[in-house]
C-alpha cells in the first residue's frame, strides 16, 4: 500500500513520467498485486512503470544489453533442477563422487559466492574442498555459457557487471530511473543492494520499505 500510493502520487500529483519510475518487489505475487492496485488508482497513466521482482527487472536489462554478455539475448534461465542436472554431469565428467561432493551443497556454495559478487577467479581457497568448489564453480560457469544459459544468481551478477563495467549502460539506466522504490528491503542481499546503489547514483531518489 505504501509504495502503491507513493507511485500514484508521483505520477498524478508531481507529474513524474511513469517510465522514470522503478518499483521492485520480492515475489511475482506482490508485483502483480502492486501493478493491479496502481492501475486501479491511476489507470492508463501507470503505463510504462518498470515494476517487478529483482530478477524480472534484471531480465529486462540483460535482454536489452545482451550484446555485452557472454550469452545471447535468447538465453535460457536454469532453475534448481536444471542446475542439479548440470552439476551431476560435471561431477561425472571429472570422476568426482556425488556422495562426497553433493551437487546441492556445491551449488549452495556457488550461490553464496555469487550473492557476494565473488567470481570463480576470486573464490577464496583455504582447504582442499574449497579448491574443488572453486574448480567446479569455474566448470559450472563455462557449461552455463556453452548452453546459452544462466541461473537466477547470474541474473544479478551479470546486471552488476554491466552497471560496473560499462558506463554507457549505467548512465542510461541511472538517468532513466528518477525514482526507485523497493519493498521488503531488509531481504536484499549484497548483489541486489549493489544494483540499487548503481541505479540510484544519478537522481539519488531511493525509497525503501
Amino acid at each position: 500500500r505504501v509504495l502503491t500510493y507513493r507511485i500514484a502520487y508521483l505520477i498524478s500529483v508531481l507529474k513524474v513520467p511513469a517510465w522514470n519510475i522503478l518499483a521492485v518487489t520480492f515475489t511475482n505475487k506482490a508485483a502483480k498485486q502492486m501493478g493491479e492496485r496502481v492501475n486501479q488508482l491511476i489507470g492508463e497513466h501507470a503505463e510504462g512503470i518498470w515494476l517487478g521482482t529483482f530478477h524480472a527487472i534484471c531480465g529486462r536489462i540483460l535482454r536489452r544489453e545482451a550484446d555485452l554478455l557472454p550469452v545471447n539475448k535468447n538465453f535460457v534461465i536454469f532453475d534448481t533442477d536444471d542446475q542439479e542436472v548440470l552439476m551431476k554431469q560435471i561431477l561425472r565428467d571429472h570422476n568426482l563422487d556425488d556422495k562426497l561432493y553433493k551437487p546441492s551443497s556445491i551449488l549452495a556454495a556457488i550461490s553464496n559466492a555469487k550473492n557476494d559478487l565473488i567470481t570463480p577467479e576470486n573464490y577464496a581457497v583455504r582447504d582442499f574442498r574449497e579448491e574443488q568448489v572453486k574448480r567446479l564453480y569455474t566448470l559450472y560457469q563455462q557449461r552455463l555459457i556453452q548452453n546459452n544459459a544462466m541461473d537466477f544468481d547470474d541474473m544479478l551478477v551479470y546486471t552488476n557487471q554491466l552497471l560496473e563495467n560499462f558506463p554507457v549502460v549505467s548512465d542510461t539506466y541511472a538517468h532513466k530511473f528518477e525514482h526507485i522504490m523497493v519493498d521488503e528491503f531488509q531481504d536484499t542481499n549484497f548483489s541486489q543492494y549493489a544494483i540499487l546503489r548503481n541505479l540510484a547514483m544519478v537522481h539519488k531518489n531511493l525509497y525503501v520499505v
